[in-house]
């Protein structure tokens, strides 16, 4: 069977993303310095001013111009790649400390399986973005609330609070793929449990790393959604104080969360001013689910029998008291047992 990774949605899928995180790239280093930016009001043919900002989408503006003045369709592409590298990095960082901490467990710490599974269906119940928003502005690298530091310390709470759930899913199927057959003659030949990882349980997992880094992947971006809606911002924010009582929360970056998050009020105003982000998320995430399909579909086997007819030249040599009446179905239909 045809692998996941190789079929044409999968690679598609792929080259979409690594397309949107390239094109966003370069519009931040290249070509954002050759756009113009929007006009704060629009005028006819005849010089009659015909509307103010926001605009709504139109040929000149794809997804349309926000009340600040910013347009939306590059502000989407400029936040991609933090929507979509943030969201990467964490799926790794997820999978691989997931991987390193399953093994132990499943090969060293079996006998402490009922009190780990008891930890992790207690931690399952507590909601992953309440336990991001406990820990959100603590900074662990330094006091700075804003910058690469910031991002690191995100980027971690983000990973630590899926980790309890994944080390026990790894975990688990270590301890199933350890009880295989060949895993026991290795071990009664005299196998170490280093050999057994080496040689079995990586090459075991490392068919399956691909497939959880997607589904990570897709868990990820769903939580920058929530995060974005309650108004927290990955990339950090910046407050404006308007006046002794007012103030107004701007994200430093224009990742797609935060864009949603600062725009979330208008869902009552000027509702296609959330639709860029929005459909960027949505295509972000059918792709993501259309890679995760592929791989799970490469797991899929389907056992057909084959049939073989024995060609009629040879039934006629076949002598009546060689076979019986039942071995001659046998071989005419490539059965290998008959009752």
């Amino acid at each position: 069977m045809k692998k996941g990774w190789t079929r044409l949605p999968f690679l598609i899928s792929l080259f979409f993303l690594i397309g949107l995180v390239a094109f966003s790239f370069l519009y931040t280093y290249i070509l954002k310095d050759h756009i113009k930016p929007p006009p704060t009001l629009l005028y006819d043919g005849n010089g009659k001013m015909i509307q103010a900002r926001p605009f709504p989408p139109s040929f000149d503006f794809p997804f349309g111009v926000d009340r600040v003045g910013n347009n939306l369709f590059w502000s989407v592409i400029d936040g991609a790649r933090y929507t979509i590298l943030i969201g990467l990095s964490v799926s790794l960082l997820r999978v691989g400390i997931s991987v390193c901490f399953g093994i132990i467990y499943g090969i060293y710490f079996q006998k402490m399986r009922p009190l780990f599974t008891t930890f992790e269906r207690a931690f399952r119940f507590i909601p992953a973005i309440l336990l991001v928003l406990l820990f959100f502005d603590v900074n662990l690298f330094s006091d700075e609330t804003s910058g690469f530091s910031y991002i690191a310390s995100i980027v971690t709470w983000l990973t630590v609070v899926a980790l309890p759930s994944l080390v026990h899913v790894v975990g688990n199927e270590v301890i199933h793929f350890n009880k295989e057959d060949f895993i026991t003659a290795s071990k009664a030949i005299g196998a170490t449990k280093f050999r057994i990882i080496r040689k079995h349980v990586l090459p075991f997992l490392r068919t399956r790393a691909l497939l959880m880094i997607v589904q990570q992947m897709i868990s990820v971006l769903l939580l920058l959604v929530h995060l974005g809606i309650v108004r927290v911002f990955v990339g950090g924010s910046t407050t404006i104080h308007l006046d002794p009582v007012n103030s107004v929360t701007l994200p430093n970056s224009n990742e797609w969360s935060a864009l949603i998050g600062v725009s979330y009020q208008e869902l009552m105003l000027d509702q296609w001013i959330v639709f860029g982000p929005s459909i960027a998320f949505i295509l972000t995430l059918l792709a993501c689910h259309v890679m995760k399909r592929m791989l799970e579909g490469a797991d899929e086997t389907v056992a057909i029998p084959k049939i073989e007819q024995t060609p009629s030249k040879e039934i006629k040599k076949l002598k009546k008291s060689d076979f019986t009446f039942a071995e001659a179905v046998v071989i005419n239909k490539g059965i290998k047992e008959f009752q």
